[in-house]
């Protein structure tokens, strides 16, 4: 009686486990099929569930990190899934170290980085099979791990003379773009491309803020999830750019599908975004507004339509809040080449703007002009090094009142396209 027992409950077992494994299965088909189809979220989601109920399985683990590596563009996401593989696996796969250290190295783990791509390069090479060169990354993560503590010892330093320029470090500045820095309250906003969107297959330049804590920045958040200014952002999806701020932080700039919006504060909220009229939103490609401390003027960038030149103008506000039609600033701001970026001083008196004319020190550099006794700018000034490189340098702006400045620059030394660096007098 106790044998037939026995292989009762030994048959019972078998026919549960058979039937979860098939389960297992055609979840596990569903997860391909999304992933092969597009459906990377869901693919996702499947996936999970798979390696929840089968934590040791390399095959769920290595494909939900490749799926996070590659396609959701999430290499932080990826780490512990290829580290789960890693200890499960038993057919040594090389690639697995070889993204693993990428991985790390994104996530500015850089010993784990290199001890995984030395992993990577002592494996043998199976015959017919071609292995990449892992050497540039070793080196990038010795430069990135070496940038990242002069960056920190720099900001150590209480004996500071002169004017010094400090990249905000990996932390904030990704392998992309990073621009339009604007100090809001006690932390900084910024537009960023970190993130792929493989729906619209492009990186987005979408908001972020960011503050500084413990001697450094810390890592970004997007606006969509700070709660009172979650309504700064226009679209989720699509690219935007909060380009300016008023002194008292209740009206703000955006650039939004190559139109001018602006949005105003309602108690700690903002309100509805307002799109600027036909007089201002009046070129294909309306790139970027400066407001004045109080609200009341405007510098736009326009770009004209047959030297398709970008040129600076300025509004003003009427005493029924609607904007006049923009005027040109005069030829010692605008040239036959591109002007661009502009920023005015909280009382308004001085203007910075980017240009790539002749003579400055790199390709677009800043220069500063003053507003004259006849209510004209005066001759545009360069501002001197470290400020201007012989890159680009571009969006700078100057808050006086705690001697710091930030800008967003593509020179030598950076860790993605555009950095945005911190100016400190």
């Amino acid at each position: 009686m106790k044998s037939i027992l026995i292989i009762t409950t030994i048959l019972f077992t078998n026919i549960l486990l058979y039937g979860q494994t098939q389960d297992l299965d055609k979840l596990y088909n569903k997860a391909r099929n999304n992933y092969a189809t597009g459906h990377f979220e869901e693919a996702r989601d499947i996936y999970k569930k798979l390696v929840k109920a089968k934590p040791k399985d390399f095959v769920f683990n290595y494909e939900l990190a490749m799926l996070y590596f590659h396609e959701l563009n999430n290499q932080s996401a990826s780490i512990p899934y290829f580290e789960s593989a890693r200890e499960v696996m038993k057919d040594t796969v090389a690639d697995l170290f070889n993204y693993l250290g990428q991985a790390y190295q994104h996530n500015l783990q850089y010993d784990k980085a290199i001890e995984a791509f030395n992993q990577y390069s002592a494996i043998p090479p199976k015959e017919g099979v071609i292995r990449v060169s892992v050497k540039r990354y070793i080196e990038a993560c010795r430069k990135e791990k070496r940038r990242l503590a002069e960056i920190q010892n720099k900001r150590k330093q209480d004996n500071i003379k002169g004017t010094t320029i400090i990249n905000l470090g990996p932390v904030v500045n990704s392998e992309n773009d990073d621009l339009s820095p604007i100090i809001y309250d006690d932390k900084i906003i910024f537009t960023s491309a970190r993130n792929f969107d493989y729906i619209f297959n492009e990186y987005i330049r979408k908001p972020y803020q960011t503050v500084f804590e413990n001697n450094q920045y810390q890592k970004p958040t997007h606006l969509l999830e700070v709660s009172y200014d979650k309504d700064l952002v226009l679209d989720p999806n699509w690219h935007q750019q909060i380009t300016s701020m008023t002194m008292d932080y209740n009206m703000a700039a955006v650039v939004y599908e190559n139109n001018i919006w602006t949005i105003t504060k309602k108690g700690r909220n903002w309100g509805e975004p307002q799109k600027l009229s036909r007089k201002i939103n009046r070129t294909k490609n309306n790139a970027y507004a400066a407001l004045s401390g109080k609200g009341d003027r405007m510098i736009i960038v326009l770009q004209d339509r047959k030297t398709r030149q970008y040129d600076l103008y300025q509004t003003v506000k009427s005493t029924d809040g609607e904007w006049k039609e923009p005027v040109k600033l005069n030829s010692n701001v605008n040239t036959t080449n591109n002007e661009h970026y502009p920023f005015l001083s909280p009382d308004g008196y001085t203007l910075y703007f980017s240009s790539d004319k002749p003579g400055g020190v790199g390709k677009y550099d800043v220069y500063k002009s003053r507003l004259q006794e006849n209510n004209e700018w005066g001759p545009a000034e360069l501002l001197s090094q470290p400020i201007n490189s012989d890159g680009n340098d571009i969006a700078f702006k100057l808050y006086n009142a705690i001697n710091k400045a930030y800008l967003s620059s593509d020179r030598a030394g950076g860790f993605g396209k555009y950095d945005i660096y911190e100016v400190i007098y």
